[in-house]
């Protein structure tokens, strides 16, 4: 091979390795959605409102069930998972099983506190978050 073809050889590998490099780096960044559309924390009137009438678990199960699952697994020094609380209007509601007495016609949006901003908020005792759920009447 030539000098001049091994030249354009190399120039053209360098600049395909650095845009791979670039899109492996955008591929990296801070994600602004998860689930099915909208912020990845948060639950919002129109998502609600293109889901027929259903529990708030229904409704969180379907759209962002991550929220659903143990943040803190059980271990034989915590034989207990540490699962999201519930919260209504600032004020505290139940166990995630309370979110079946809740309709989703009356949520106006249902926001996902991980552990550090409820205890940071409501104080401690949050290892699993909270689900806090914003009704209508509550606006």
């Amino acid at each position: 091979m030539s000098p001049t073809t091994l030249r354009k050889v190399r120039g053209t590998a360098t600049r395909l390795l650095l845009v791979g490099l670039f899109v492996a780096i955008a591929a990296c960044g801070p994600s602004r959605s998860a689930g099915r559309g909208g912020p990845r924390n948060q639950i919002t009137r129109s998502q609600i409102a293109a889901v027929t009438d259903r529990s708030a678990y229904s409704l969180i199960r379907f759209l962002k069930p991550r929220w659903l699952e143990a943040r803190v697994m059980a271990t034989p020094r915590n034989p207990e998972p540490a699962y999201a609380h519930v919260y209504v209007d600032n004020l505290a509601y139940g166990p995630l099983l309370s979110l079946y007495d809740i309709s989703s016609i009356s949520i106006d949006r249902i926001d996902y506190m991980g552990s550090l901003d409820a205890t940071t908020r409501f104080g401690t005792g949050f290892l699993g978050g909270i689900i806090h759920i914003f009704t209508r009447a509550g606006r």
